[in-house]
């Protein structure tokens, strides 16, 4: 390798090593700007905020699913598939349970150390622990999901630039969150909840779990350390009916009350509601911005990630928007109104009725 291509690999792998942590995993209790990052992002505003969970089964897939999650999942929109377990080195896991929609995909592993492992000292010093390379493809191969560390490691072994990469690699670009919760000294539950940011998860028969390291991250001396059990786990499972085809249902502009705005599309899925807007000068996140149905009820944004929401500027100086609620097909009605604020507090009244 020249010393020209030496050079590319190296701006490449520092590209993707700079997206950090709070860039992409769903951060909570702040409102943060997007940073240009890596291979496949832009300059964008972004939000994050607070979950509250108000379900009547807690937590299935984690405290970081989101409110429509949830809603979804007490009408019986997920999966209890409960894998046979794999084994390696003396762990082993099984896919418990799953959710797919258009917009959300949320799963559960359980994993299990025996006794050669102790799980109490892995989880001291602020320890965690979780799945670095986890990839879930369909039955076409196309990616439901990857962890940021696996597409890193594919994109350098791949590409010899950061432009070839951009240009080559399919990346996942929603957000997500890794979670683990400790059952007993040797089994604990592992969680990811993930977005599709503005490419919806495609539809799926089939769905190929695979990862290869199991990492505990923990704290010594002021600095974070990492350990890597390696190994082989994989799984196929089968995605029932009701969350193999898309459940999206679209709605149609009834009035905008900033004649401006332009209204490009606004959909309802089986956990979350998707507007989208372009040309909003001024717009802003607001904590009062809302979905409210023709009964009155009001639904407020998922505010978990990057994945549920945005506001970026085109080359032309364009402003586009979109962002997520927590209301779902179990709740929508015919007509919808959304409320939306301007930087300056004046309110954009968008009206909405359900297509046929």
């Amino acid at each position: 390798m020249d010393n020209y291509k030496i050079l590319e690999k190296v701006k490449l792998k520092i590209a993707i090593s700079n997206v950090k942590e709070e860039d992409i995993v769903m951060n909570k209790n702040k409102f943060n700007v997007i940073k240009k990052i890596g291979i496949a992002a832009c300059a964008a505003l972004s939000m994050t905020g607070v979950v509250f969970a108000t379900t009547q089964i807690i937590n299935k897939f984690g405290k970081n699913s989101s409110d429509g999650v949830q809603t979804a999942i007490n009408n019986a929109y997920y999966s209890d598939v409960n894998t046979e377990y794999k084994e390696a080195n003396g762990i082993s896991a099984n896919v418990e349970s799953f959710l797919l929609d258009d917009y959300n995909f949320d799963i559960t592993i359980n994993i299990k150390f025996d006794e050669t492992y102790n799980l109490s000292n892995m989880l001291s010093k602020e320890g965690k622990i979780d799945i670095m390379d986890l990839k879930v493809v369909n039955e076409n191969n196309e990616k439901v999901f990857a962890t940021r560390e696996l597409e890193s490691e594919e994109m350098t072994s791949l590409y010899e630039t950061e432009e070839e990469a951009k240009a080559n690699y399919d990346s996942y670009t929603g957000g997500y969150s890794q979670a683990s919760e400790k059952i007993d000294e040797h089994d604990l539950k592992f969680y990811l909840t993930a977005t599709g940011n503005e490419k919806e998860f495609p539809e799926s028969k089939k769905l190929i779990v695979t990862f290869n390291k199991i990492r505990n991250k923990y704290w010594e001396n002021g600095e974070e350390k990492s350990i890597i059990y390696n190994g082989e786990w994989s799984y196929e499972i089968d995605v029932p009916t009701k969350m193999s085809k898309s459940n999206i249902i679209d709605y149609k502009l009834v009035s905008i009350s900033d004649k401006n705005y332009k209204f490009e599309s606004a959909k309802v899925s089986n956990t979350a509601f998707r507007i989208y807007l372009d040309n909003c000068k001024d717009i802003a996140w607001s904590e009062k911005e809302y979905v409210e149905t023709s009964n009155g009820t009001k639904y407020y944004p998922a505010h978990r990630s990057d994945g549920d929401g945005e506001i970026s500027v085109k080359e032309d100086g364009t402003v586009t928007y979109y962002n997520t609620f927590n209301l779902t097909n179990y709740d929508a009605t015919d007509m919808l109104k959304v409320h939306l604020f301007k930087t300056t507090g004046e309110e954009v009244v968008i009206e909405l009725e359900k297509e046929e």
